[in-house]
């Protein structure tokens, strides 16, 4: 595993016992000026959240992540699928010849064997270009009441926070590197490459509807292609993505 001493050029990685939320930490810190390549680890988190408000249990054990990137409105979202392949490679890479499944589920969720194992909450510093990416990853099993989808742990691998958080810091400013460099395409290639349920049926729920058709793969700026038959494709920009049993 990469050690403290690799983390990027420019990178700083400040690691905590316990803070509320390492997004409220690095949120703060962002309005205060501090620059891309901040990450902010913590042990516990207090008041983490997951997306759309939801608690996202902290336990000791598990690694809770943020990450400081500059980005416009615009493309602030692709930077998600920057982190979610980020964290893919980093697990890949600390498992080392121990066999993994890790899929990514649009837009921002990371499963092995089908359950969630990661998830991802990017969030916007008010009046600057720049993206908090918050990363949550279950290294010990953790129990959630309301859970949304079926969760998953990776307690049967070696990995511990500490170095998983420098070997995401690593692989994430790499993906970025090529974003920056090549655009989206290539990081939409590798996303699909490991996309949980292309071409198969799934059930979108957006704030006020819930679609169902074919996911039929990414849009150029990273929305979900939907294949809704006779009343063709549509473009989904956010949304929880359910699929029905079976898949």
């Amino acid at each position: 595993m990469p050690s403290a001493a690799s983390l990027p050029d420019g990178w700083r990685l400040v690691e905590a016992a316990s803070l509320d939320s390492t997004n409220e930490e690095v949120l703060r810190l962002a309005e205060a000026g501090e620059l891309e390549g901040l990450a902010v680890r913590a042990d516990v988190q207090t008041a983490g959240r997951g997306r759309r408000g939801r608690a996202w249990a902290s336990p000791k054990g598990n690694l809770y992540l943020s990450v400081l990137i500059d980005a416009v409105p615009q493309t602030a979202g692709q930077v998600g699928f920057a982190a979610g392949l980020a964290v893919a490679e980093a697990i890949d890479h600390a498992a080392g010849e121990s066999q993994t499944s890790l899929r990514l589920k649009w837009p921002n969720d990371v499963l092995d064997d089908g359950a969630k194992v990661a998830g991802l909450l990017l969030e916007a510093v008010p009046g600057r270009d720049q993206v908090v990416v918050g990363i949550g990853v279950n290294l010990t099993p953790v129990e959630v009441d309301d859970a949304v989808y079926e969760v998953g742990d990776l307690s049967h691998l070696d990995i511990t926070a500490h170095a998983l958080g420098h070997a995401v810091c690593a692989a994430m400013a790499a993906w970025l590197a090529t974003w920056r460099d090549q655009g989206f395409a290539p990081l939409r290639r590798a996303w699909l490459a490991r996309a949980e349920g292309l071409e198969s049926a799934v059930t979108v729920r957006l704030p006020n509807a819930t679609l169902d058709g074919t996911f039929r793969g990414l849009a150029e700026d990273g929305a979900l292609l939907l294949d809704q038959g006779a009343a063709g494709v549509q473009s989904v920009a956010a949304g929880d993505v359910f699929f029905p049993a079976g898949v």
